[in-house]
């Protein structure tokens, strides 16, 4: 059984496994941060950290407009790093066998999985895809 946390992000909902997220945390002040790339929304403070937020509606290609108050903040190998979402919803429990997998497609480049619960459909996000286009990004832009 996979416990997953999903969130909104325009109109889709997207969840992430919960072994993936160490907190939620809303209405941080995000300060700029010059030279990123667009999809990197600025930074927080974080428990004495300075943890990079990415704007997730942009880097999905979602229209650009506000990016939502809550901040999804990753357990991540190389270090924290925050996503913005537009909502946060309660926590889930699924069967392995009631997800499916998903063919390579450009535009789910971030999804590996999709699972149907209660007749909406979820997209698991994948953080591994995630990690290798920020390197890419941070790559271009020299740092």
């Amino acid at each position: 059984m996979k416990q997953l946390l999903p969130f909104k992000v325009g109109y889709e909902t997207y969840a992430l496994e919960l072994v993936e997220v160490q907190e939620v945390v809303e209405d941080q002040m995000i300060h700029p941060f010059p030279g990123s790339p667009n999809v990197v929304a600025g930074a927080i403070g974080f428990h004495g950290r300075i943890v990079p937020v990415l704007d997730l509606a942009r880097l999905l290609g979602f229209p650009t407009g506000k990016m939502g108050q809550r901040l999804i903040v990753l357990v991540n190998r190389r270090g924290p790093v925050a996503l913005g979402v537009d909502q946060v919803r309660a926590i889930i429990s699924v069967e392995i066998n009631q997800t499916s997998q998903i063919d390579d497609d450009a535009e789910r480049k971030y999804i590996h999985e999709v699972i149907n619960w209660g007749g909406e459909m979820v997209s698991l996000f994948d953080l591994d895809q995630l990690q290798v286009n920020l390197e890419s990004l941070c790559n271009q832009g020299g740092g």
